[in-house]
């Protein structure tokens, strides 16, 4: 089976559009959404509309949670809390109504899927290094758990290894061979707001047959998503920072 894996849109139509486009182009048997569909962008009911009727499994992120008030804000920066409560006030009931009954974690064979952590999901911690990692694995029992949060794509062993995170990360397309000896925490990157220092978004396929994950880096309009952001009064940083990759 192959599933496709999307993260981390944060409200960015543009960046999402051209990620689906890829996942079609992949020909997946299904598409996991990890979280933070909305937050930092100016488009987040376009973005909900597009990833509910398209995505077989919407999981929730600390930016959906809190814009309908199931997550405290207060720990969220002085950018983030101004484009939450803007996000807050533009969705729609239905928006919101769709982003309150996400749920954190999803099983399937082989594989978990959260959008933070698997242990204590809800207090949206990050995993940075091998050493969080290690922690990790001690909290699912799945070979693979698929996360999102760092908004940077790599993948981490329970040897103690990494792939990505922190290392340069340039080509378009890269596969990563899955071992019968490791168990792996895979993050797919973002897709409206990579942090790596590429502007480039990311998704993922993971193909349980072959036992590879291939990240797939694409362009976008980002000058445009730029445009939209400033002209809904968000925090211009919002918008600087896409042009960086930061």
């Amino acid at each position: 089976m192959r599933i496709g894996f999307l993260s981390d849109i944060h409200g960015n139509l543009e960046a999402l559009e051209v990620a689906l486009a890829k996942l079609d182009a992949a020909n997946p048997d299904k598409i996991i959404c990890i979280g933070d569909v909305v937050g930092y962008g100016a488009d987040p009911g376009k973005c909900v509309d597009m990833v509910q009727s398209r995505a077989d499994v919407v999981l929730a992120g600390n930016h959906d949670w809190a814009c309908v008030g199931k997550t405290d804000i207060t720990y969220f920066n002085k950018f983030g809390r101004k484009a939450i409560l803007w996000t807050s006030e533009v969705l729609m009931p239905h928006h919101r109504a769709f982003l309150a009954q996400l749920q954190l974690i999803h099983t399937d064979s082989g594989w978990c899927a959260v959008h933070s952590t698997p242990h204590e999901p809800s207090r949206w911690r990050y995993i940075m290094f091998p050493a969080d990692a290690i922690e990790q694995f001690m909290h699912f029992g799945q070979k693979l758990c698929f996360i999102g949060h760092l908004h940077i794509p790599g993948i981490f062993t329970d040897h103690g290894e990494q792939f990505g995170i922190g290392v340069a990360f340039n080509e378009e397309r890269i596969t990563v061979p899955i071992s019968n000896d490791h168990r792996y925490i895979v993050n797919i990157g973002s897709v409206g707001q990579p942090r790596d220092g590429d502007t480039r978004g990311c998704v993922a396929i993971y193909d349980s047959d072959n036992k590879t994950v291939e990240f797939i880096r694409f362009f976008y309009e980002v000058p445009r998503t730029q445009e939209k952001i400033i002209a809904a009064g968000l925090p211009e940083f919002l918008a600087e920072r896409l042009a960086q990759g930061v």
